[in-house]
């Protein structure tokens, strides 16, 4: 069973179509980069997916059930963390346990073991504003990951955290999700990254009616280290495969880019 099946998307605002007919498909525990130019659509098919968007036409299904809404078995991280200022970093974890029943108790005892896995142990007690911005995301991805989603959807998750943290974060982030079997759709403006943290990469094309033109298999095995990839062989001929398509779709837009 496919973890995602997107067939026939069609989304519209108004008079404008932002989505012109996506397929695409996802296959449990994989991991699936999404690249395309600014502005196509990429995060509003991320909330179709997520129930938060509804489509026009076009039919969403995850571990073939059809999305009307929101899903348990999906969880969510965006660029900017949804932790609650008022809440502590235990408190921020334990939260989403308690609305699926767990007792005071025993979701405490969940967050502070999955802030252990994130490496914050002995900052429970801290405030988002006592934390810096990689100890803030790590709080959000042990709050996305502690209920356990089959599908994590994650729209541009490191872009508002230095290059060093970042990469500290993806190291962490890939092992994480490997030992879950968790399956991610990832939105990235960073082809490095799409590469170097995925095992495949589609291209959307620019809107308006943004569709997928291309998909790259990452050949690459996992578990990896994000880092160390960027130094094979084959990883630079495989961005500037998926840059050469990028460019085009964005020369659609009028944008002038260098080769």
């Amino acid at each position: 069973m496919s973890a995602l099946r997107i067939r026939g998307l069609e989304v519209r605002y108004g008079s404008h179509r932002v989505l012109g007919g996506v397929d695409l498909e996802l296959g449990e525990g994989e991991f699936l980069g999404l690249v395309g130019p600014s502005g196509c659509g990429k995060s509003t098919l991320l909330r179709c997916v997520a129930g938060l968007v509804q489509p026009e036409a076009g039919r969403v299904e995850v571990f073939g059930n059809p999305v009307r809404g929101p899903s348990p078995e999906v969880g969510i991280l965006f660029q900017d963390d949804a932790l609650l200022p008022w809440r502590t970093a235990r408190e921020n974890v334990a939260l989403p346990l308690r609305f699926r029943g767990a007792s005071p108790r025993e979701a405490r005892e969940q967050a502070d073991r999955w802030l252990r896995r994130v490496g914050l142990e002995g900052f429970g007690d801290h405030y988002p504003s006592e934390l810096s911005g990689g100890m803030r995301k790590r709080v959000a991805l042990a709050q996305v990951l502690a209920v356990r989603p089959r599908l994590l959807l994650m729209d541009e998750p490191f872009a508002s955290v230095d290059a060093i943290v970042r990469h500290v974060l993806e190291v962490d982030f890939c092992r994480l999700v490997a030992d879950a079997g968790t399956a991610v759709l990832l939105v990235t403006h960073d082809l490095e990254e799409a590469i170097s943290l995925c095992d495949r990469v589609a291209v959307m094309s620019a809107g308006p009616g943004a569709r997928i033109v291309a998909a790259y298999r990452v050949p690459f095995g996992r578990p990896r280290d994000p880092v160390a990839v960027r130094a094979e062989s084959g990883f630079g001929p495989l961005v500037r495969a998926v840059w050469d398509t990028l460019r085009m779709e964005v020369a659609r837009m009028g944008w002038e880019l260098s080769a």
